[in-house]
């Protein structure tokens, strides 16, 4: 992880809300064999219209972070991946798995920058309690993570924003500035009172 310099690497666990450790519980999603949209460890995630995994939009309920893939493709082998292509060739009749974080009591640390992936404006400690949006940028193909960072022009009491801002991630080496990192949770979760769908 890169503190103070613009290298975002999406959502990832840290503990659970309560304080209690993250015991590493996935559950399993369908995607659509030719879903052409890629999705990177560490993307936002939802539940389409369809009933299948889809990428997450910003300011709309997510059902948890994507963590990787399996199926198999249309030579018969089969994929264990660290991000979805996008419709990579499935072979006919085979299921796409997708293991998904959707507890939504989870911690996540994740990156702040702007809506342009710039520095922007830092957040600062008066943020706590505030929501943000996540900024979607594509992942890297080569290792399979997230760019996905916390839009910190968007910190905003509004219910709809993705992200609820907790705290400064206080692993050593972060600091409050340009390119902090920041712990949250789900703020409009799919599997959270209050919240409908899609």
């Amino acid at each position: 992880m890169s503190f103070g310099t613009n290298a975002p690497q999406g959502l990832q666990p840290v503990r659970k809300l309560d304080g209690s450790a993250w015991t590493s519980s996935l559950n399993s999603y369908q995607i659509v064999t030719t879903y052409a949209s890629s999705m990177f460890t560490g993307d936002p995630v939802t539940i389409g219209s369809d009933g299948y995994l889809a990428r997450g939009v910003a300011g709309s309920a997510i059902v948890g972070v994507f963590m990787g893939v399996k199926y198999t493709d249309s030579t018969g082998t089969v994929k264990f991946m660290p991000y979805w292509p996008g419709n990579p060739g499935v072979q006919t009749g085979s299921t796409v798995e997708a293991l998904v974080l959707d507890d939504p009591n989870l911690v996540f640390t994740i990156q702040e920058t702007n809506g342009s992936g710039a520095a922007g404006t830092p957040l600062a400690l008066a943020d706590r309690g505030l929501n943000a949006n996540f900024l979607y940028t594509a992942g890297n193909t080569a290792t399979g993570q997230s760019a996905v960072s916390l839009n910190n022009a968007t910190e905003a009491d509004t219910s709809s924003l993705n992200l609820k801002i907790i705290d400064l991630d206080p692993t050593p080496g972060n600091a409050l500035g340009s390119f902090a990192n920041w712990l949250v949770t789900v703020n409009n979760h799919l599997y959270k009172g209050g919240v409908t769908g899609i």
